[in-house]
């Protein structure tokens, strides 16, 4: 096999800097909030966060192309997606700023890497680490953009095996529907039964005289009542905590049916989302029922 290191670009300043950004935004939150709830959402949105943006620096720095006699490849650490040159229709070359809408991933004009949706190209899975020389290659139903460094003799490869380098069209979209994926309908499952969950137990609880008389309805950083109130105002307070989610599920459900028609795999990752929030809520309910009540 033959390796192609990417063509050396900007990219990985922009993430590197991106993640300082979010170290010293989240570390200042960290000091300054003082509410047990914010304060454990924002570790969670911490660690989720760095560990998205350490996945793409590693992904950056690990990404090469590779050719032999009958494939294409494209390696980083977490996978080698091999493309054989009889399924490749067509080919093109771009040079200037990336011209598309992410859906996922990190990149801006000069770099790319998850999915976008480019311009008369459609869904594209992006490893650009540049805007010079950009193969867009067409697979069967999917596309892909590369930067290999040695462009000209990457495209000669291309060329050799009787690859044809023309402009495509976007094919119209279908519709789709989530409601059948697992993926999709599994987490709206659980996001649904941990609302219902979060804002009936304290109701029934208080119903079923199972609460104290007074009860903590707000906590410092340290986990430490700064207010409490009567059993009734504790189950009103958790009630307004799963209406809240209810809307957040709301907006990821219509926010993965408008991103499914540019991708089905990226659009089912709000309804993640909706999960690991709801389920933050509830821990934090259960926590605060074992403690207190």
């Amino acid at each position: 096999m033959e390796i192609y290191k990417p063509c050396k670009g900007q990219g990985i300043y922009y993430i590197l800097g991106l993640l300082l950004v979010y170290v010293l935004l989240f570390t200042a939150g960290l000091f300054l909030v003082n509410t047990y709830i914010l304060f454990s959402l924002l570790k969670i949105a911490f660690v989720v966060i760095t560990a998205y943006q350490l996945y793409y620096i590693l992904q950056y720095t690990t990404l090469k192309y590779g050719t032999d006699e009958k494939n294409l490849y494209i390696i980083n650490f977490i996978k080698t997606i091999k493309i054989p040159y009889e399924e490749i229709e067509y080919y093109k070359v771009e040079e200037g700023n990336i011209n598309g809408v992410k859906l996922s991933g990190l990149g801006n004009n000069n770099f790319a890497l998850g999915k976008s949706v480019i311009k008369k190209i459609g869904t594209t899975n992006m490893y650009v680490t540049s805007n010079k020389n950009i193969i867009y290659l067409k697979v069967n139903e999917k596309n892909y953009a590369i930067t290999p460094m040695d462009f000209k003799s990457f495209k000669s490869v291309l060329e050799k095996n009787n690859e044809v380098e023309s402009d495509w069209t976007r094919n119209e979209e279908k519709h789709v529907s989530l409601h059948k994926d697992r993926g999709f309908i599994l987490p709206l499952i659980l996001s649904s039964i941990i609302i219902f969950i979060l804002t009936l137990n304290p109701f029934i609880l208080y119903l079923t005289d199972k609460l104290p008389s007074s009860m903590p309805l707000n906590f410092d950083s340290s986990f430490l009542p700064v207010d409490k109130g009567t059993g009734k105002q504790f189950a009103f307070n958790q009630m307004i905590y799963g209406v809240l989610n209810m809307a957040i599920l709301f907006c990821m459900y219509y926010a993965s049916h408008f991103y499914a028609k540019y991708d089905k795999k990226s659009a089912k990752k709000y309804m993640y989302i909706s999960l690991l929030i709801a389920a933050a809520f509830l821990i934090i309910q259960i926590r605060i029922l074992l403690t207190f009540k």
